[in-house]
């Protein structure tokens, strides 16, 4: 009679901050009616900022469908989540549980500084306040496994572990053998297929083999803004007409406010082809709101394009638009950044 008072009255008063106590109690008494209805509003309650959590709590109960639903969240939405605070306070078995997923919305490399943040945290937690590589790589333990680093380029990978203590000097061999050679070595450990994303590349421009483009240090940008959230990854460049190398920086501006600043050395063999330059991470599009992406590049004359269709593939749309940013006379109808790489949510 009491465990049917106790359902009654709390079903219809079940908040996301009571509904993991009650689940203890609804699990004891076997009052599947209130486990059903606290599993609705755990499921309800999903968000980047709660999503962690929720995940954590479906695993300690066994809850597999609000854990795969919570695995979706984090899929479309790893970016966002990964920054979290409650990412931080997860378990390790969480923590591999996410790191394991086979489709993020977010690069290898930022699951792997994520990784590293979640380690220095809960160390810091345990009072340790400066960890060594070594303290960080035991608390990882077999996460450490679940980067895909042989996905990386080499370029990417030297800059995360060249200096770093994390992976051992057998693992980094094994993995740049992989890397420059393609041969998967039987003591390489960590997984070479590449993750799913919903990586689209938004063609602004296509080239044209009749205009160079002059590149003496003045600033090519354009203004956009799309009509649903996406994460930009990077942008794509012309390479010179000739092998050749540019200095490049790299900005993204909401109003006053730069949001990502990427300085780098844009390497090219004199192909047509747009040569990718990413973020340090990516950035958060909110929909219909105006952001300005921005290159700086100092070298030779490089190749140049005009403007092309650049609708999403039936999932979007982008507007791009002018700006005073753009001194180098890049605009709606041509010039350089032909091409923007983004991660749809």
């Amino acid at each position: 009679m009491f465990c049917s008072y106790i359902y009654s009255e709390e079903k219809a008063n079940i908040t996301a901050s009571t509904a993991v106590p009650l689940m203890f109690a609804a699990k004891k008494y076997l009052l599947t009616g209130l486990v059903s209805a606290c599993l609705d509003v755990l499921e309800k309650s999903i968000s980047p900022d709660t999503v962690c959590t929720v995940l954590q709590q479906s695993m300690f109960f066994g809850e597999d469908r609000l854990k795969e639903k919570c695995l979706h969240f984090i899929s479309d939405n790893t970016q966002l989540v990964l920054g979290t605070d409650a990412f931080m306070g997860i378990s390790h078995d969480v923590l591999k549980t996410v790191a394991s997923l086979n489709a993020v919305a977010t690069t290898e490399k930022h699951v792997f500084e994520s990784c590293i943040k979640w380690a220095k945290h809960q160390l810091l937690e345990l009072g340790v306040e400066d960890p060594t590589d070594e303290e960080m790589r035991a608390k990882l333990g077999d996460v450490l496994y679940e980067i895909r680093f042989p996905t990386m380029t080499a370029e990417e990978f030297a800059g995360l572990t060249a200096h770093s203590k994390i992976l051992t000097p057998e693992e980094k061999h094994d993995v740049y053998v992989y890397l420059v050679a393609k041969e998967r070595l039987d003591s390489l450990k960590f997984v070479t297929a590449s993750r799913l994303t919903n990586n689209v590349v938004i063609q602004r421009l296509t080239v044209t083999d009749s205009r160079q483009w002059n590149c003496n240090g003045l600033c090519d940008a354009i203004c956009f803004h799309t009509t649903v959230d996406v994460m930009l990854t990077g942008i794509g460049l012309y390479g010179g007409l000739q092998e050749s190398t540019h200095d490049v920086t790299l900005k993204l501006v909401k109003g006053q406010k730069t949001l990502s600043e990427t300085k780098t050395t844009l390497k090219s063999d004199g192909s047509q082809t747009p040569i990718r330059v990413s973020f340090e991470k990516p950035v958060l599009i909110a929909s219909n709101v105006e952001h300005v992406v921005a290159a700086t590049i100092t070298g030779s004359p490089t190749w140049s394009g005009l403007k092309a269709k650049c609708d999403f593939e039936s999932s979007g749309k982008i507007v791009f638009c002018n700006t005073v940013h753009s001194a180098n006379g890049t605009s709606v109808e041509g010039g350089q950044i032909p091409e923007l790489y983004v991660l749809l949510q």
